[in-house]
């Protein structure tokens, strides 16, 4: 099950503890924006909703699972990034300056400053792709990796097309496919990049965490063919303006829910049988691609713009239960691990690095966050409700990991003494 698993492999903890620790940075930030403004962000388009939703794709989401990739690339392929600590520092760099320059350039609506973003953000991203691409080539390629290979693949796509809106909005002018470059943007960002990544992780951590049996060998051959290929013909289709583009997007759809069926019956059906509160996240996961599946196929058919929001709404929260359900396990697994390589047997255990109690509270704050945020798009005022109980979940979410980090640092300060 666990072929080509080389921890040996595994990049310094501060590689990946430093995009980690961004994470409740830029959503302590999204926080503040669902607090103090709570009509515009629900405004299709408007430079608030904008900037909020790239604070959580970009701040949140793919500041994650960036760094995510730096450890499972490294463990999972066998063939380490070069120079992880510098190629770390420079990517988290580009990637952090550029989120914030781009939130400031949406609400302030400066010119030069999409300029800025697009050329920061598009070095980071492009740098991560041709930094990580090459080492997931091998001749027995891991069916993660191979999914690892389309997600950055479709990451690249998207800040392309991300840095020619960008000029757009820095000249004022869009051009005839403005629209059809922003959906390609959209589609490549959110099934490519975020749904095609999370999958791959699933192939491999939810059968290695949790014990279960394996995907389909069907499931794991075909379902980063048929991404790829429905991507492509929607766009096609949408460039050319052919009839019934709307085809592709359900079989993507049935891709998903074909996923999301599957990996909850094999949680179900786990051997390890152990309460888990990741698996409470996995679970709550899927229930929200469920919704954010069922509320696009309503669209579809209604074309209501409050069901596309909360169609998104439930995506963008899928994926952000998926990664802290990870993060509950990868950053206690990383304090123990470095920690227990070096030869310090007196390693603090998984359990004791993020307690339960906290663990069960970020679970509690991300639940009452996803109902008031689906609820909030019939009733805007509730949104700033939904900002306070952010604003709560990643200050808890920030401390876990800074006390995890701190727990690291004092075991080794104690044996150094």
């Amino acid at each position: 099950m666990f072929k080509g698993l080389s921890l040996e492999q595994a990049p310094p903890i501060s590689v990946v503890m430093r995009f980690f620790l961004s994470v409740p940075i830029f959503g302590i930030a999204l926080s503040l924006l669902l607090i103090l403004s709570p009509t515009e962000i629900l405004t299709p388009n408007h430079p608030l909703s904008l900037a909020a939703i790239h604070l959580l794709f970009l701040g949140v989401i793919t500041m994650s699972m960036i760094g995510a990739l730096f450890q499972m690339q490294s463990v999972l392929g066998g063939r380490p990034i070069p120079s992880p600590l510098g190629n770390a520092f420079l990517i988290h760099i580009l990637l952090s300056v550029g989120v914030v320059t781009l939130a400031a350039a949406f609400i302030t609506q400066i010119a030069p400053l999409f300029v800025i973003a697009a050329t920061l953000l598009g070095s980071g991203i492009v740098y991560t792709v041709f930094l990580i691409i090459p080492l997931l080539f091998k001749s027995s390629l891991h069916d993660t990796l191979r999914g690892m290979r389309l997600a950055l693949v479709s990451l690249f796509i998207a800040v392309i097309l991300g840095i020619v809106m960008a000029d757009s909005y820095a000249q004022g002018s869009f051009s005839t496919f403005h629209d059809a470059i922003r959906t390609t943007h959209c589609s490549f960002a959110l099934v490519g990049w975020i749904g095609t990544l999370i999958i791959a992780v699933a192939f491999q951590v939810v059968e290695m965490f949790y014990v279960t049996t394996s995907y389909s060998n069907w499931c794991k051959q075909n379902v980063f063919r048929i991404i790829p290929a429905a991507l492509i013909l929607k766009v096609l289709w949408f460039f050319l303006d052919f009839p019934y583009v709307w085809i592709f997007d359900l079989l993507l759809a049935a891709l998903l829910m074909g996923f999301f069926t599957t990996t909850l019956r094999r949680l179900r059906e786990r051997k390890r049988r152990v309460s888990d509160v990741s698996i409470w996240f996995w679970s709550m996961g899927m229930g929200l691609l469920f919704v954010s599946l069922i509320a696009y196929g309503g669209y579809l058919w209604s074309l209501k713009e409050g069901i596309l929001q909360i169609a998104v709404i439930a995506y963008a929260l899928f994926a952000l239960s998926v990664i802290l359900g990870m993060m509950g396990k990868i950053v206690p697994f990383l304090v123990w691990f470095h920690l227990s390589s070096a030869g310090y047997m007196d390693a603090p255990i998984m359990s004791h690095i993020i307690p339960i109690k906290r663990s069960k509270s970020l679970f509690g704050l991300f639940v009452l966050v996803s109902i008031m945020a689906l609820i909030s798009v019939f009733y805007p005022a509730l949104l700033i409700i939904t900002g306070v109980l952010s604003f709560a979940l990643f200050a808890l979410l920030g401390y876990n990991l800074i006390h995890a980090l701190k727990l690291y640092r004092y075991t080794l300060a104690v044996h150094t003494d």
